[in-house]
Protein backbone atom coordinates (compact mmCIF):
# COMPACT_ATOMS: atom_id res chain seq x y z
CA UNK A 1 0.00 0.00 0.00
CA UNK A 2 2.69 2.37 0.95
CA UNK A 3 4.48 1.43 -1.92
CA UNK A 4 0.97 2.46 -4.03
CA UNK A 5 1.22 5.91 -2.26
CA UNK A 6 4.33 6.90 -3.06
CA UNK A 7 4.38 5.83 -7.16
CA UNK A 8 0.85 8.39 -6.62
CA UNK A 9 3.10 11.25 -5.56
CA UNK A 10 5.69 10.12 -7.53
CA UNK A 11 3.54 10.52 -11.15
CA UNK A 12 2.06 13.87 -9.11
CA UNK A 13 5.42 15.05 -8.70
CA UNK A 14 6.50 14.88 -12.20
CA UNK A 15 3.32 16.32 -13.93
CA UNK A 16 3.42 19.15 -11.58
CA UNK A 17 7.20 20.00 -13.32
CA UNK A 18 5.73 19.47 -16.43
CA UNK A 19 2.76 21.83 -16.49
CA UNK A 20 4.47 24.42 -13.77
CA UNK A 21 3.42 25.92 -10.82
CA UNK A 22 -0.22 27.11 -10.81
CA UNK A 23 -0.19 30.92 -9.94
CA UNK A 24 -3.81 31.46 -7.71
CA UNK A 25 -2.77 35.47 -8.04
CA UNK A 26 -2.39 35.61 -11.91
CA UNK A 27 -4.34 38.27 -13.33
CA UNK A 28 -8.01 37.44 -14.87
CA UNK A 29 -9.01 38.06 -17.96
CA UNK A 30 -9.99 41.61 -18.54
CA UNK A 31 -14.05 42.11 -19.50
CA UNK A 32 -14.70 43.95 -22.98
CA UNK A 33 -17.25 46.48 -23.00
CA UNK A 34 -17.87 48.31 -26.05
CA UNK A 35 -19.13 52.40 -25.42
CA UNK A 36 -20.41 54.92 -27.41
CA UNK A 37 -20.33 58.25 -26.37
CA UNK A 38 -22.83 60.82 -28.18
CA UNK A 39 -19.82 63.84 -28.31
CA UNK A 40 -16.43 64.11 -28.35
CA UNK A 41 -14.84 64.63 -25.34
CA UNK A 42 -15.99 67.12 -22.86
CA UNK A 43 -16.91 67.55 -19.64
CA UNK A 44 -20.24 65.91 -19.60
CA UNK A 45 -17.44 62.48 -18.95
CA UNK A 46 -15.82 63.35 -16.39
CA UNK A 47 -17.23 61.64 -13.53
CA UNK A 48 -16.10 58.44 -16.28
CA UNK A 49 -12.16 59.91 -16.63
CA UNK A 50 -12.08 60.30 -12.93
CA UNK A 51 -13.43 56.42 -12.26
CA UNK A 52 -10.31 55.61 -15.25
CA UNK A 53 -7.72 57.78 -13.17
CA UNK A 54 -8.28 56.24 -9.66
CA UNK A 55 -8.26 52.64 -10.92
CA UNK A 56 -12.02 51.75 -9.97
CA UNK A 57 -12.55 50.26 -13.64
CA UNK A 58 -9.56 48.18 -13.63
CA UNK A 59 -10.42 44.74 -14.97
CA UNK A 60 -12.24 46.10 -17.75
CA UNK A 61 -11.05 46.17 -21.51
CA UNK A 62 -13.48 49.25 -22.35
CA UNK A 63 -13.51 50.09 -26.02
CA UNK A 64 -14.16 54.17 -26.37
CA UNK A 65 -15.65 55.48 -29.84
CA UNK A 66 -17.07 58.75 -29.69
CA UNK A 67 -19.53 60.13 -32.36
CA UNK A 68 -21.45 63.52 -33.29
CA UNK A 69 -25.16 63.52 -31.94
CA UNK A 70 -27.92 61.29 -30.61
CA UNK A 71 -28.97 59.60 -33.04
CA UNK A 72 -25.59 57.87 -33.94
CA UNK A 73 -25.20 57.05 -30.56
CA UNK A 74 -28.50 55.24 -30.34
CA UNK A 75 -28.14 53.64 -33.90
CA UNK A 76 -24.63 52.02 -32.62
CA UNK A 77 -26.09 50.17 -29.04
CA UNK A 78 -29.19 49.29 -31.60
CA UNK A 79 -27.33 48.05 -34.30
CA UNK A 80 -24.79 46.38 -31.76
CA UNK A 81 -22.07 47.97 -32.28
CA UNK A 82 -21.98 49.02 -28.70
CA UNK A 83 -22.67 47.38 -25.73
CA UNK A 84 -23.28 50.96 -23.83
CA UNK A 85 -24.32 54.04 -24.70
CA UNK A 86 -23.14 56.99 -22.63
CA UNK A 87 -24.90 60.68 -22.78
CA UNK A 88 -27.58 60.26 -24.78
CA UNK A 89 -29.81 62.99 -25.06
CA UNK A 90 -33.06 62.20 -23.29
CA UNK A 91 -35.24 63.76 -25.62
CA UNK A 92 -33.79 60.91 -28.33
CA UNK A 93 -33.57 58.39 -25.75
CA UNK A 94 -37.46 58.96 -25.38
CA UNK A 95 -38.12 59.32 -29.00
CA UNK A 96 -36.16 56.27 -29.86
CA UNK A 97 -38.07 54.03 -27.02
CA UNK A 98 -41.64 54.97 -28.36
CA UNK A 99 -40.07 54.24 -31.81
CA UNK A 100 -39.70 50.76 -30.27
CA UNK A 101 -36.07 50.88 -29.59
CA UNK A 102 -34.48 47.88 -27.47
CA UNK A 103 -33.46 50.32 -24.87
CA UNK A 104 -33.29 50.68 -21.12
CA UNK A 105 -31.86 54.25 -18.88
CA UNK A 106 -29.38 52.19 -16.95
CA UNK A 107 -27.86 55.90 -14.98
CA UNK A 108 -26.70 59.01 -15.71
CA UNK A 109 -23.38 60.88 -14.98
CA UNK A 110 -24.70 64.36 -15.53
CA UNK A 111 -27.97 64.27 -15.52
CA UNK A 112 -29.09 67.78 -14.91
CA UNK A 113 -28.56 70.08 -18.36
CA UNK A 114 -25.26 72.04 -18.16
CA UNK A 115 -26.36 74.42 -20.36
CA UNK A 116 -26.58 78.13 -20.74
CA UNK A 117 -28.58 80.40 -22.87
CA UNK A 118 -26.66 83.10 -24.41
CA UNK A 119 -27.10 86.03 -26.55
CA UNK A 120 -24.81 88.42 -28.27
CA UNK A 121 -23.58 91.17 -25.61
CA UNK A 122 -25.25 93.81 -28.28
CA UNK A 123 -27.96 91.95 -29.06
CA UNK A 124 -30.01 91.99 -25.33
CA UNK A 125 -29.96 90.99 -22.33
CA UNK A 126 -33.37 88.73 -21.09
CA UNK A 127 -35.45 85.56 -22.94
CA UNK A 128 -37.62 88.34 -24.00
CA UNK A 129 -34.90 89.65 -26.07
CA UNK A 130 -35.07 86.39 -27.77
CA UNK A 131 -38.17 87.90 -29.68
CA UNK A 132 -37.35 88.02 -33.30
CA UNK A 133 -33.81 87.11 -33.48
CA UNK A 134 -31.94 84.07 -34.92
CA UNK A 135 -30.77 81.38 -32.76
CA UNK A 136 -28.33 78.85 -33.39
CA UNK A 137 -29.32 75.03 -32.55
CA UNK A 138 -29.06 71.60 -33.03
CA UNK A 139 -30.81 69.01 -35.18
CA UNK A 140 -34.35 69.04 -34.50
CA UNK A 141 -35.48 67.33 -32.05
CA UNK A 142 -32.79 67.42 -29.95
CA UNK A 143 -32.13 69.30 -26.47
CA UNK A 144 -29.95 72.40 -27.76
CA UNK A 145 -33.05 72.78 -30.54
CA UNK A 146 -35.97 72.47 -27.77
CA UNK A 147 -34.97 74.14 -24.82
CA UNK A 148 -35.22 77.99 -26.16
CA UNK A 149 -38.33 76.68 -27.17
CA UNK A 150 -38.58 75.80 -23.80
CA UNK A 151 -37.74 78.37 -22.26
CA UNK A 152 -39.12 81.40 -24.25
CA UNK A 153 -42.62 79.21 -23.81
CA UNK A 154 -42.05 79.47 -20.38
CA UNK A 155 -41.15 83.17 -20.40
CA UNK A 156 -44.37 84.05 -22.47
CA UNK A 157 -41.96 85.23 -25.90
CA UNK A 158 -43.47 83.67 -29.27
CA UNK A 159 -40.97 81.74 -29.96
CA UNK A 160 -42.40 81.77 -33.70
CA UNK A 161 -41.27 85.20 -34.02
CA UNK A 162 -37.98 83.99 -34.07
CA UNK A 163 -35.80 81.90 -36.63
CA UNK A 164 -33.93 78.81 -35.15
CA UNK A 165 -31.26 77.34 -37.63
CA UNK A 166 -28.57 74.11 -37.24
CA UNK A 167 -25.43 74.78 -36.30
CA UNK A 168 -22.57 71.55 -35.85
CA UNK A 169 -21.74 71.40 -31.83
CA UNK A 170 -21.70 73.72 -28.98
CA UNK A 171 -18.16 76.02 -30.03
CA UNK A 172 -19.61 76.27 -33.86
CA UNK A 173 -23.03 77.61 -32.12
CA UNK A 174 -20.87 79.78 -29.95
CA UNK A 175 -18.95 81.08 -32.81
CA UNK A 176 -22.11 81.60 -34.93
CA UNK A 177 -23.05 83.99 -32.24
CA UNK A 178 -19.68 85.56 -32.07
CA UNK A 179 -19.27 85.94 -35.59
CA UNK A 180 -22.76 87.37 -36.44
CA UNK A 181 -24.43 84.72 -38.35
CA UNK A 182 -27.08 84.10 -35.39
CA UNK A 183 -27.76 86.69 -32.20
CA UNK A 184 -28.55 83.79 -29.57
CA UNK A 185 -27.80 79.66 -28.59
CA UNK A 186 -27.51 77.65 -26.09
CA UNK A 187 -24.31 76.19 -25.59
CA UNK A 188 -22.88 74.02 -22.39
CA UNK A 189 -20.89 75.73 -19.75
CA UNK A 190 -17.11 74.56 -20.76
CA UNK A 191 -17.83 75.77 -24.26
CA UNK A 192 -19.26 79.30 -23.08
CA UNK A 193 -17.38 80.39 -20.32
CA UNK A 194 -14.48 82.37 -21.91
CA UNK A 195 -16.72 84.39 -24.04
CA UNK A 196 -19.17 84.76 -20.78
CA UNK A 197 -16.42 86.20 -18.42
CA UNK A 198 -14.98 88.54 -21.51
CA UNK A 199 -18.70 89.98 -21.78
CA UNK A 200 -18.86 88.84 -25.21
CA UNK A 201 -22.00 87.04 -24.84
CA UNK A 202 -24.79 87.29 -21.77
CA UNK A 203 -26.31 84.67 -20.02
CA UNK A 204 -29.66 85.41 -20.14
CA UNK A 205 -30.58 81.75 -18.34
CA UNK A 206 -28.97 78.81 -17.02
CA UNK A 207 -31.48 75.59 -17.55
CA UNK A 208 -30.51 73.79 -14.72
CA UNK A 209 -32.00 76.66 -12.44
CA UNK A 210 -34.76 76.72 -14.88
CA UNK A 211 -35.72 73.50 -15.11
CA UNK A 212 -34.54 71.46 -12.26
CA UNK A 213 -36.05 68.24 -13.22
CA UNK A 214 -35.57 68.25 -16.70
CA UNK A 215 -33.32 65.53 -17.59
CA UNK A 216 -30.36 65.78 -19.92
CA UNK A 217 -28.59 62.54 -20.85
CA UNK A 218 -28.80 59.41 -19.92
CA UNK A 219 -26.56 56.19 -20.32
CA UNK A 220 -28.82 53.32 -21.91
CA UNK A 221 -28.20 49.76 -22.85
CA UNK A 222 -30.65 46.84 -24.94
CA UNK A 223 -31.99 44.86 -22.68
CA UNK A 224 -30.55 41.93 -24.15
CA UNK A 225 -27.32 43.44 -22.79
CA UNK A 226 -28.84 44.03 -19.25
CA UNK A 227 -29.90 40.39 -19.61
CA UNK A 228 -25.83 38.44 -19.86
CA UNK A 229 -24.45 38.35 -16.59
CA UNK A 230 -21.12 39.36 -17.75
CA UNK A 231 -22.38 42.76 -19.41
CA UNK A 232 -24.67 43.02 -16.35
CA UNK A 233 -21.36 42.93 -14.37
CA UNK A 234 -19.69 45.18 -15.98
CA UNK A 235 -22.57 47.60 -16.06
CA UNK A 236 -22.28 47.73 -12.34
CA UNK A 237 -19.33 48.52 -12.41
CA UNK A 238 -19.83 51.21 -14.55
CA UNK A 239 -22.56 52.89 -12.31
CA UNK A 240 -21.06 52.14 -9.26
CA UNK A 241 -17.90 53.76 -10.65
CA UNK A 242 -19.51 56.82 -12.54
CA UNK A 243 -21.43 58.01 -8.58
CA UNK A 244 -18.03 57.41 -6.76
CA UNK A 245 -16.75 59.45 -9.86
CA UNK A 246 -19.53 62.05 -9.49
CA UNK A 247 -19.18 62.60 -5.47
CA UNK A 248 -15.39 62.64 -6.46
CA UNK A 249 -16.29 65.68 -8.50
CA UNK A 250 -17.93 67.68 -5.77
CA UNK A 251 -15.60 66.74 -2.78
CA UNK A 252 -12.38 67.68 -5.11
CA UNK A 253 -12.58 70.19 -7.07
CA UNK A 254 -9.27 71.22 -8.38
CA UNK A 255 -7.94 67.43 -8.75
CA UNK A 256 -11.60 66.53 -11.33
CA UNK A 257 -10.00 69.71 -13.12
CA UNK A 258 -6.83 68.29 -13.55
CA UNK A 259 -7.90 64.88 -14.66
CA UNK A 260 -10.14 66.33 -17.17
CA UNK A 261 -7.11 68.56 -18.38
CA UNK A 262 -5.71 65.32 -18.89
CA UNK A 263 -7.98 64.30 -21.03
CA UNK A 264 -8.49 67.13 -23.02
CA UNK A 265 -5.15 69.10 -23.20
CA UNK A 266 -6.65 71.69 -25.23
CA UNK A 267 -8.79 72.96 -22.15
CA UNK A 268 -6.50 74.81 -20.30
CA UNK A 269 -6.03 74.15 -16.93
CA UNK A 270 -7.30 77.20 -15.29
CA UNK A 271 -10.30 77.24 -17.60
CA UNK A 272 -11.19 73.66 -16.26
CA UNK A 273 -10.55 74.66 -12.81
CA UNK A 274 -13.26 77.32 -13.29
CA UNK A 275 -16.24 75.28 -15.09
CA UNK A 276 -15.56 72.29 -12.73
CA UNK A 277 -16.17 74.62 -9.50
CA UNK A 278 -19.10 76.67 -11.77
CA UNK A 279 -20.97 73.17 -12.39
CA UNK A 280 -20.69 72.41 -9.08
CA UNK A 281 -22.48 75.12 -8.15
CA UNK A 282 -25.34 73.63 -10.24
CA UNK A 283 -25.17 70.37 -8.60
CA UNK A 284 -25.28 68.75 -12.19
CA UNK A 285 -23.40 65.32 -11.50
CA UNK A 286 -25.18 62.21 -10.85
CA UNK A 287 -24.18 61.47 -7.54
CA UNK A 288 -27.18 59.12 -6.65
CA UNK A 289 -26.90 57.78 -9.73
CA UNK A 290 -29.01 59.83 -11.83
CA UNK A 291 -32.36 58.36 -12.54
CA UNK A 292 -34.53 59.90 -10.42
CA UNK A 293 -38.01 59.12 -11.13
CA UNK A 294 -38.96 62.51 -10.98
CA UNK A 295 -36.78 63.60 -13.51
CA UNK A 296 -37.57 61.36 -16.29
CA UNK A 297 -41.53 61.88 -15.84
CA UNK A 298 -41.61 65.53 -15.82
CA UNK A 299 -38.36 65.19 -19.21
CA UNK A 300 -40.98 62.65 -20.46
CA UNK A 301 -44.52 64.95 -19.57
CA UNK A 302 -42.52 67.58 -21.10
CA UNK A 303 -41.47 65.85 -24.27
CA UNK A 304 -45.04 65.37 -24.94
CA UNK A 305 -46.11 68.70 -23.93
CA UNK A 306 -43.54 69.88 -27.24
CA UNK A 307 -44.90 67.61 -29.52
CA UNK A 308 -41.77 65.84 -29.45
CA UNK A 309 -43.18 62.90 -28.15
CA UNK A 310 -46.73 61.21 -29.04
CA UNK A 311 -46.82 59.63 -25.58
CA UNK A 312 -46.17 60.32 -21.69
CA UNK A 313 -43.84 57.37 -20.91
CA UNK A 314 -43.28 56.93 -16.85
CA UNK A 315 -40.10 56.33 -15.58
CA UNK A 316 -40.72 52.47 -14.84
CA UNK A 317 -41.20 52.36 -18.45
CA UNK A 318 -38.36 53.41 -19.43
CA UNK A 319 -34.97 52.77 -16.75
CA UNK A 320 -33.89 50.05 -15.22
CA UNK A 321 -32.54 51.01 -11.72
CA UNK A 322 -30.80 47.37 -10.54
CA UNK A 323 -27.60 49.06 -11.09
CA UNK A 324 -28.14 51.99 -9.27
CA UNK A 325 -29.94 50.21 -6.74
CA UNK A 326 -27.34 47.99 -5.81
CA UNK A 327 -24.23 50.65 -6.53
CA UNK A 328 -26.06 52.90 -3.37
CA UNK A 329 -25.82 49.77 -1.13
CA UNK A 330 -22.39 48.93 -2.07
CA UNK A 331 -19.20 49.43 0.59
CA UNK A 332 -17.54 51.71 -1.51
CA UNK A 333 -20.22 54.28 -1.54
CA UNK A 334 -21.67 53.64 2.10
CA UNK A 335 -18.38 54.06 3.90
Amino acid sequence: MKSLIARVFAVAAVLGCMIGPINLGAAQVRQKIKIVFATTPTTLWLPYYVAQKKGWLDGLDIEENYVTGDSNAIRAVLSKQADFGAGVGAFSVLSAVEAGADLKVVASWSPLPDYNLVIGADKGSTITDFAGKVIATSGPGALPDQLPRILMRKHNVDASTSRFVQVGGHPARLQAVLGGRADAALVNTVTSFDAIESGKVKVVAKVAEEFPKLGYVWNVARDETIKDPAKAAIIQQLTTAGIRGSRFITQNSDEAAAILHERIPSLALDLCKRVIADLNKESVWGVDGGIDAGIIDFTAKTGKELGVLKYDRKASELADTRFVDAAMKDAALTK
